[in-house]
């Protein structure tokens, strides 16, 4: 079993009816209601997805003009997004979820903007989307941090959407009126939580922004705020013609973000200003398969770990829903980067995975700010448990087997997945 001090063997897992862990201890001693498997790993978080951009899978990959790039992928997610309704939400979100719980998410941060409101001064559709949502996450068996997003304008100095994007628009107060609601009357089950996210310094003025930051103090503070931040080159070029700073030092300076935030990609920075997000104790989730896909560039993940910057996974688009994928990118964009194996500077002690596993899990339950991502008393029993016997060599230990998984992605090495100590997938 993976703790947070390493490897323990011989442990079982004894949780309540609630789903939450209220003991590890040596497997002899296992009680009725103790949970006693092979290879365990805490199930990953997931902190970053759009649900409905699964529903692109393999529509964006024809190539039109020789500067398609993120811009220009977005003008077909945007086609897509307008045609959603409740039903269709809930189908597409219900296939991305099920994908994630079966190759090891357990959590997932759903960063949801497809509102489909064509009016920005009444909320009943776009509450109605986000139980789509929530119902397609709740079948699915995930867990989830629905983080409904504020999304009020085209770009930097602009005070209004472009039609195609009409269905995210929502004013401010109707948009705090839909969290309420959520949180209020919207019957959540156990494993359904709702968050802040105003999706970009582009997309919200500091006015907007404040009051999102000011209602989640008041009213959640238990619950966090995430915002896309400096994704693309192009966006650091219009934020600094229009505010005189670049995204991440405007944010800084404004919004002093501290641990309760989630700093979505953050791929284009200074070395400066990813020293002052570690300092600041807010994570940053990285999507390398999203970001592979659309272009967008790579994030000094090596530098960012040495000055103990927290750091999650999330797959964004969809376009892939597994953890090994991401992790494993993450290690080879760096390797690639510097040519040497051993880019992070680990360590002989544990495997690279298995310490990029710890790191990931640390940064998304920070992300999520929810009991998960580690398998002790008062945590969610959220776990993976890997297929020792599907390995062709025999004697290999746990760490080596986690290693397997991440650097092969193979499928056939994840036996069960379980949120909240029930199994929500298990491989025949």
């Amino acid at each position: 079993m993976l703790t947070a001090e390493g490897w323990q063997q011989h442990m079982a897992l004894h949780v309540d009816a609630s789903g939450l862990i209220t003991e590890a201890s040596p497997a002899a001693s296992a009680s009725d209601r103790a949970i006693s498997l092979d290879v365990v790993v805490p199930g990953m978080i997931n902190a970053h997805s759009h649900a409905f951009q699964h529903g692109l899978l393999g529509r964006t990959q024809r190539f039109l003009r020789p500067e398609d790039d993120f811009w220009s992928w977005r003008s077909v997610m945007y086609e897509a997004a307008g045609n959603l309704t409740p039903a269709s939400q809930e189908a597409i979100a219900f296939q991305a979820f099920s994908e994630m719980v079966a190759s090891g998410y357990t959590t997932v941060c759903e960063f949801h903007y497809t509102h489909g409101a064509t009016r920005r001064d009444h909320g009943e559709l776009p509450v109605l989307m986000s139980e789509a949502v929530l119902r397609a996450a709740e079948r699915a068996g995930i867990r989830i941090r629905l983080l409904p997003v504020c999304y009020q304008r085209a770009g930097f100095g602009r005070s209004s959407l472009l039609p195609e994007q009409r269905s995210f628009g929502l004013d401010t107060d109707v948009y705090l009126g839909v969290i309420e609601h959520l949180r209020t009357e919207s019957h959540l089950s156990p494993l359904q939580t709702i968050g802040y996210a105003p999706h970009s310094l582009r997309a919200v003025d500091l006015d907007t922004l404040q009051a999102i930051s000011d209602h989640r103090n008041d009213t959640a503070p238990e619950a966090p705020i995430h915002i896309h931040v400096a994704e693309q080159a192009r966006e650091v070029n219009e934020c600094m013609l229009s505010t005189g700073k670049r995204p991440v030092e405007w944010l800084l300076d404004a919004m002093n973000p501290d641990s309760s935030w989630c700093l979505i990609h953050a791929t284009h920075m200074t070395d400066g200003e990813r020293r002052s997000i570690a300092r600041s104790k807010a994570t940053v989730c990285l999507c390398p398969t999203t970001e592979g896909d659309l272009g967008d560039g790579f994030f000094p993940l090596a530098d960012f770990v040495s000055e103990s910057g927290a750091w999650a996974i999330g797959s964004d688009s969809n376009v892939c829903v597994h953890p090994a994928e991401e992790l494993r990118m993450l290690d080879w964009q760096q390797r690639l980067h510097q040519r040497k194996r051993n880019a992070f500077r680990f360590d002989g002690s544990l495997a690279a995975s298995t310490r990029l596993y710890q790191m990931a899990l640390n940064g998304g339950r920070a992300a999520s700010m929810l009991p998960v991502g580690r398998l002790e008393a008062g945590c969610a029993a959220d776990l993976v448990e890997l297929d020792s016997a599907s390995m062709t060599q025999e004697g290999l230990s746990p760490d080596e087997i986690l290693s397997a998984w991440v650097y092969s992605g193979s499928q056939s090495l994840l036996k069960r997945v379980m949120t909240a100590g029930k199994t929500r997938f298990e491989r025949a």
